[in-house]
């Protein structure tokens, strides 16, 4: 029995974050992958691409991240873990899961395709494993995971009309707190977890962190996208809210303006 731990996504901002405040043995990246060949670990925490780099980055070369999640699929077996966390994002999950939800069975999207190919290949291959299916990530000190985000903290000159729907909803997931949330789970021993925040509309978190880009909205049209209202059915056990979220919608508000109001840069 191994007591070495892993963390695979390593040198990622998120990966970074993470492994200074946790000693991990063996920090893998794809250029020192090969070194988890044959070893067997106690612990093992991967990220998925879409994770580790964010998913529009990932999404302008899907073929690339196919050859990816391919190539790790292709590997898994020359690893050993006792336990995994597996870090990945909602995308394979339908718009108002818990998780009791089944995963969803294929895509017509290749990106979400990849994403449900990982996630089943290594829960078929690995026995002990959390599943960790992040909402919307956001964090100040990086760009690409939240489109909405991304625009409040760097939006386009002038008046044009911003890209974004105005009643869409949206589950926003601060970094920081990941490795708390992950470790309370640990002793819980379920196999899924969705830190689900209290869903905003674009227009409530512009309200909150943007109001001057309100009247940049366009009109909300039908076929807008609905966003998320995903639920965790273990918050009553993992933290105080019952009703499916992490916190309240008032103390997300909150959250939300320290890290991205206007005083927080």
């Amino acid at each position: 029995m191994s007591n070495a731990t892993a963390f695979l996504g390593a040198s990622t901002v998120l990966g970074r974050y993470w492994t200074k405040r946790r000693f991990f043995d063996y920090l893998i990246d794809k250029e020192n992958f090969r070194l988890t060949f044959g070893r067997s670990f106690r612990m093992m925490v991967y990220l998925d691409n879409a994770i580790a780099n964010g998913p529009e980055l990932v999404k302008q070369n899907v073929e690339a991240d196919t050859q990816a999640t391919n190539y790790l699929m292709n590997h898994l077996a020359d690893i050993k873990p006792e336990f995994t966390v597996f870090v990945t994002t909602c995308d394979m999950l339908a718009e108002d899961a818990d998780e009791n939800t089944p995963v969803l069975e294929k895509s017509d999207d290749p990106y979400v395709q990849n994403r449900i190919n990982m996630y089943r290949e290594l829960n078929r291959q690995y026995g002990r494993v959390l599943n960790v299916h992040l909402p919307e990530l956001v964090s100040p000190a990086y760009t690409g995971y939240s489109k909405l985000m991304d625009i409040i903290q760097n939006p386009p000159p002038g008046k044009k009309t911003l890209p974004l729907a105005p009643l869409e909803m949206h589950q926003l997931y601060i970094a920081d707190r990941i490795m708390g949330d992950v470790e309370r789970c640990i002793p819980l021993g379920i196999p899924s977890i969705i830190p689900a925040m209290p869903p905003l509309t674009t227009m409530e978190v512009l309200e909150a962190l943007a109001p001057d880009l309100l009247d940049r909205l366009p009109a909300h049209k039908p076929e807008d996208p609905r966003g998320s209202c995903r639920k965790s059915i273990h918050s009553f056990q993992w933290l105080d809210p019952k009703d499916g979220y992490l916190v309240t919608k008032e103390d997300q508000l909150e959250l939300l303006g320290f890290y991205f109001g206007p005083n927080a840069f």
